[in-house]
């Protein structure tokens, strides 16, 4: 069935309401009838399976048949903080693939090297929804405001692990063996650096903080590849 996002505020016990843009797609692009099943997601994790009961201008009535929680979603809590990239395409990439591996949180940051000083965070968010109804997650990724290396790294004590993936760690670190040493992590927080790396300086302060340098593999990877491949590690190899 298809899918679609309803607001939180849109839902009132057995009713919900589709409206604004999602209602002129199920209207206008697909061309939906009253009668037609559909599946509409708060982005709160909770799914529901509603039959159209009438349109109007407003939007479209449907009546709930069932409600299911955390649809498609992994056991395991992960943010994400990645720099600004110098090329805005890859940080879309990066957070559209993001949310389809299974990320709760996803935070814009500044770093020593990063180039860019501000993003897009509407296009960002539009981005995740439409990732999040593609591949029918019950929960719309959060996107922080843009947030400083510094400040991210010394508040960082809510996660039960928190891993800075970087070129220069021993093989012996790599992600699938510091993963295994901590199977009770139930939430765990993942940085990644811009292009040109984080600095000597970032790597020290994030070790003072009790954050863990992992390794990807023997190769040099971008910046969105690693994000994608620790997060794949995080919310699969447990």
């Amino acid at each position: 069935m298809d899918y679609f996002f309803v607001d939180p505020k849109d839902v009132h016990g057995q009713i919900l309401i589709i409206r604004g843009d999602e209602y002129k797609h199920l209207s206008r692009v697909l061309r939906k009838k009253t009668g037609d099943h559909i599946v509409a997601t708060d982005g709160n994790d909770n799914c529901y399976e509603v039959v159209i009961q009438s349109f109007d201008r407003a939007g479209a009535e449907c009546e709930i048949l069932d409600v299911k929680q955390m649809v498609n979603e992994p056991k395991i809590d992960v943010t994400l903080a990645v720099s600004l990239l110098k090329n805005p395409a890859r940080l879309d990439f990066l957070v559209e693939k993001a949310t389809e591996l299974g990320v709760r949180t996803i935070v814009p940051m500044n770093c020593e090297r990063t180039i860019p000083k501000h993003e897009k965070h509407t296009r960002l968010e539009k981005i995740a929804l439409a990732a999040m109804k593609q591949c029918s997650r019950s929960y719309l990724p959060k996107i922080s405001v843009l947030t400083n290396f510094d400040a991210l790294v010394t508040h960082a004590d809510e996660y039960d692990l928190r891993l800075i993936p970087h070129e220069k760690t021993e093989q012996s670190q790599f992600i699938g063996a510091v993963l295994r040493h901590h199977p009770k992590a139930k939430s765990i927080l993942i940085m990644i650096g811009p292009e040109g790396g984080f600095s000597d300086e970032e790597l020290a302060e994030a070790s003072n903080n009790r954050f863990i340098p992992i390794s990807l593999g023997p190769r040099r990877l971008r910046s969105e590849t690693a994000g994608i491949s620790a997060i794949g590690w995080a919310v699969g190899g447990w």
